[in-house]
């Protein structure tokens, strides 16, 4: 992964789909903007269900997981971050919270936290899905956190799964804002809007944009694919199966 820091005071990484994981560090407060895991390095080695770690060891062996100390639960080191907030519950971004020290707090939006339980229960237990005995402080727009020297607030975002944030993030040089996985072809555009204008009257000093469309793209909009549905469902007389991410919930 590549990264990119600002004055010793910005680090984030860029350049894939997967891993997202941007150090925010301010006087002596450190937080982590996501946590989740990359598909092209976990690729690389594992493919399930046939190949899966064992343990820990190897993920850190490969690079799938950075070697950071004072983050991982397997780790004897005192902490050496004071929170993780998460944008949304894709895997991409909140994947290797099961990894985090028990002290970690972990802060997302409520109905994040429930989806995230929900996930762990119905998925194979395993080291990478416990997520038992975390401590998950849940939020909801409108509200501000305060950790250390930083104040987070919040603002809803519409993506293809519910309870997605973005942030305005106030430290002590300026305010940097995190606009997590947002759009605006989906069904609810102006929660996105909301966050927009939020944005503009915050005058950032950094942005830290994470998309995959950022230079372009022919994107369906949610209304499009909803008539190509209902024009083959209306077609056929015969059964039809349809696929879509389980947390899709609008597209559901």
């Amino acid at each position: 992964m590549e990264v990119l820091t600002i004055e010793g005071q910005v680090l984030w990484g860029v350049s894939e789909i997967g891993g997202n994981k941007i150090l925010l560090e301010d006087c002596d407060t450190r937080v982590f903007l996501d946590f989740g895991m990359s598909f092209s390095d976990r690729a690389k080695f594992y493919h399930e269900p046939y190949l899966s770690p064992k343990d820990e060891r190897g993920l850190l062996e490969f690079g799938i997981l950075p070697d950071l100390k004072g983050i991982y639960c397997f780790d004897e080191s005192e902490a050496a971050i004071d929170a993780v907030i998460l944008s949304h519950s894709h895997s991409d971004h909140a994947s290797c919270i099961p990894f985090l020290k028990r002290m970690i707090p972990v802060y997302c939006g409520q109905t994040t936290a429930s989806l995230l339980r929900s996930l762990s229960e119905v998925r194979i237990k395993s080291f990478e899905t416990n997520i038992r005995e975390l401590k998950i402080n849940t939020f909801r727009t409108g509200d501000k956190i305060r950790i250390g020297s930083l104040e987070i607030e919040p603002i809803h975002v519409d993506h293809s799964v519910p309870a997605a944030y973005g942030f305005i993030i106030h430290t002590s040089e300026g305010t940097v804002v995190y606009t997590g996985d947002l759009r605006v072809h989906g069904t609810k555009a102006q929660m996105t809007l909301d966050f927009a204008k939020r944005v503009e009257e915050a005058k950032p000093a950094v942005m830290i944009c994470d998309g995959t469309n950022i230079t372009g793209a022919d994107v369906s909009s949610e209304d499009e694919v909803k008539a190509k549905i209902a024009k083959v469902v209306s077609g056929t007389d015969k059964l039809v199966l349809a696929d879509f991410s389980y947390a899709d919930i609008d597209r559901f």
